[in-house]
């Protein structure tokens, strides 16, 4: 029978705690309000993923996208997909989200019109805010768009609370001649050797340390993160393969990634290095990918294992704990004081893989290694669904070792404080 004080408190006090939100890809909101949206922006990723693994073919996803094509239109496209996908967790958090933020508790045509106009309205409302602030009660969050990499600057109301996160993954897969003049254009040098590139690498990260608060390796959607420990003239030797290409007259020529892994290898080495020395942590996506058709094999975080071994005074923050490679990636959390294991995104993939994941880590990992929250969303209302997900499941866990008596009823409000906030801010304040 349910202690229904007991389960009260926890949920009075769990739901009112502050979020370090360690992961997200929101578009700032400056650019929002100038874009033109509809219902269907709830399907810019995770949810699209589960429409294409039902059935739906790649030029009907676009459609949906397309914010100049009837809604209507997009219904008779939409629907049936929908009916196959909306058992999932990412179904589930955009019919929190309707419900909460829009008043919407069934998909319809109509219900889909209705959400549309409300969009255009929050527009000239002070949305984010409202949102983030007020009902997700996140005070930062760790906004995975490199601004450097879009040409935009920060400005009010996204600087009040997005902390900004490098990136070099797109600039190290330089593999044809066509990227490397584009990105001698970009940053107005000339790239005629590995030393070069390295000194563009390095007056980069040199301007913009001030303002970032992590380097992110997101290289995973394209190559496996083995990361090896090549030597300056294996990388340069790599390197010379692109720079070659320059003698043709065509851009279609090109090397392949495997041809510039050794290169790639030794940047994000330099990178990891560079972070270490000015305190910075080092985001790494491991697990699950988004999207479909792609090689889970390439993010098992077994693979960083010779990383860790090498960089013991480095912070790793490993994202997405792992899955489905999750145990393992547990085992090694246990292991390596360098490396704190991330809940981001498992709110909306599976609460019932986050609520069991969180009761093993109680088990296992000291408290501190644990990021309990990162919505790792594009839009501020799958950021909402996901964080009151993640919270109830928090709570559930938490009543239950209560009511075993793993936990004093302290203890477990200590632990939720940690993880949704104490433990990110502790390690990315800068």
């Amino acid at each position: 029978m349910i202690d229904k004080k007991l389960y009260e408190d926890l949920k009075n006090s769990i739901d009112a705690m502050k979020i370090f939100d360690t992961h997200e890809h929101l578009m700032f909101e400056s650019e929002r309000r100038q874009k033109n949206l509809d219902f269907f922006i709830f399907f810019n990723g995770y949810a699209s993923t589960d429409l294409m693994s039902s059935g739906l073919a790649s030029e009907d996803m676009d459609r949906l996208k397309d914010p100049g094509l009837d809604l209507k239109m997009k219904w008779d496209i939409f629907n049936p997909y929908w009916e196959h996908m909306k058992n999932t967790g990412y179904a589930k958090v955009i019919k929190i989200a309707l419900e909460d933020i829009y008043g919407v508790e069934r998909i319809d045509l109509k219900n889909i019109e209705r959400v549309t106009e409300k969009i255009q309205e929050y527009k000239n409302t002070e949305y984010y805010e409202d949102i983030l602030k007020k009902r997700c009660k996140i005070e930062f969050i760790l906004n995975d768009i490199d601004l450097e990499e879009i040409g935009l600057e920060l400005h009010e109301p996204d600087a009040d609370y997005f902390l900004s996160v490098m990136r070099n993954d797109e600039l190290f897969e330089l593999n044809t001649a066509e990227k490397l003049m584009k990105a001698e254009q970009k940053y107005n040098c000339s790239i005629d050797s590995l030393t070069d590139f390295v000194n563009l690498v390095d007056s980069n990260f040199e301007k913009r340390i001030v303002s970032i608060h992590a380097f992110k390796i997101g290289i995973a959607y394209n190559r496996s993160i083995l990361f090896e420990d090549v030597s300056f003239s294996e990388a340069e030797n790599s390197f010379l393969k692109v720079l070659k290409l320059r003698r043709y007259d065509s851009f279609s020529d090109s090397a392949t990634l495997f041809e510039i892994k050794p290169f790639q290898d030794y940047m994000y080495h330099h990178c990891i290095r560079k972070a270490i020395r000015n305190n910075l942590p080092v985001q790494i996506h491991t697990g699950i990918l988004e999207g479909n058709y792609n090689d889970i094999r390439n993010s098992n975080p077994l693979l960083l294992t010779d990383l860790l071994l090498k960089y013991r005074e480095g912070k790793f923050d490993l994202f997405h704990i792992g899955y489905p490679y999750t145990d393992e990636m547990i085992a090694m959390m246990k292991m390596y004081p360098n490396s704190y294991i991330n809940l981001c995104w498992i709110p909306e993939i599976s609460p019932h893989v986050y609520k069991s994941t969180l009761n093993l880590l109680i088990d296992i990992i000291p408290s501190n290694k644990i990021f309990g929250f990162g919505g790792d969303y594009l839009f501020v209302e799958g950021t909402y669904a996901a964080q009151k997900i993640a919270r109830q499941a928090l709570l559930e866990v938490l009543y239950d070792r209560v009511e075993c008596k793993y936990f004093t009823f302290e203890e477990a409000i200590e632990f939720a404080e940690k993880v949704l906030y104490k433990n990110p801010k502790s390690v990315y304040s800068r």
